[in-house]
């Protein structure tokens, strides 16, 4: 077994969840690839964990193919790539919100994963092994007058659930090659994106979630003791995702944790 540190790439790791994975990360050994738009906050990231940034729009295919083969060669081979970068979308009615600000919504929160993950693929299947976690959001499932779900844009909501879906097709495209997908909630974490929409919650200590539970599931499933999960979709505070090892028999059989339409005729 290699002795050299693992190689992670986290995109969306300027600030909130994606800066505290980055930090733990950092600070387990990994040698990390920080990936944000924001060359300031970016730096301050590296600076404090030891990460290397990379100041890049996910949504560029050329740029990210070209930083992706920057990290292989200045770095080393990405064992796990983090799609967390993400964006909300305006709190407006569908009908009220600019088709391009609509449609930026999936460029950057599916189409960004798409494209680390295309980038970084090739190089994983080669080696018959590496991790992808699409950072996804129960928005994906609630029922869309549940609250305090309003204010939640249509985009965010379609996007996050195409992401989840996205994750499980990779994971079943990937299974041949050793290479494992998985996406994750974070749970409802104070950040900047939910600030505008929780505003009126933001007290409720009850609705949050630490960020560093997502740090804790990430490091998890690299250890790779959820493997047998690929495609599944965990949530960090909600789900009891230490024992899952030994439900997997249950979940597979069962397929818990997939997007499906359940049928009671």
């Amino acid at each position: 077994m290699s002795s050299e540190p693992r190689v992670a790439l986290v995109t969306g790791a300027s600030r909130g969840i994606g800066r505290v994975v980055v930090r733990r990360l950092a600070g387990a050994g990994y040698r990390v690839a920080a990936v944000a738009r924001s060359a300031g906050p970016l730096t301050t990231v590296c600076a404090e964990t030891g990460a290397t940034a990379f100041v890049l729009d996910v949504t560029d295919a050329e740029a990210v193919a070209a930083a992706m083969a920057r990290v292989e060669t200045e770095i080393g081979p990405v064992a796990l790539l983090v799609n967390n970068a993400g964006v909300g979308g305006p709190s407006l009615l569908s009908w009220q919100t600019a088709p391009a600000q609509w449609w930026q919504v999936f460029e950057v929160n599916v189409l960004g994963a798409f494209l680390c993950s295309h980038a970084a693929l090739p190089a994983m299947v080669a080696r018959g092994a590496g991790r992808i976690i699409n950072v996804s959001s129960n928005a994906a499932f609630f029922r869309v007058d549940d609250s305090p779900l309003s204010g939640i844009s249509s985009a965010y909501m379609a996007s996050k659930a195409a992401l989840v879906r996205f994750t499980d097709a990779l994971a079943a495209e990937s299974a041949a090659y050793g290479v494992t997908a998985f996406a994750i909630s974070p749970g409802t974490v104070k950040t900047d994106m939910a600030a505008q929409v929780f505003a009126d919650e933001w007290d409720n200590e009850d609705l949050w979630s630490s960020p560093e539970l997502t740090a804790d599931l990430v490091e998890y499933l690299d250890t790779g003791a959820l493997d047998a999960l690929s495609g599944r979709y965990l949530h960090a505070r909600n789900d009891d995702w230490r024992t899952f090892a030994e439900r997997a028999p249950q979940i597979l059989a069962e397929d818990l944790l997939a997007l499906r339409l359940r049928s009671h005729s």
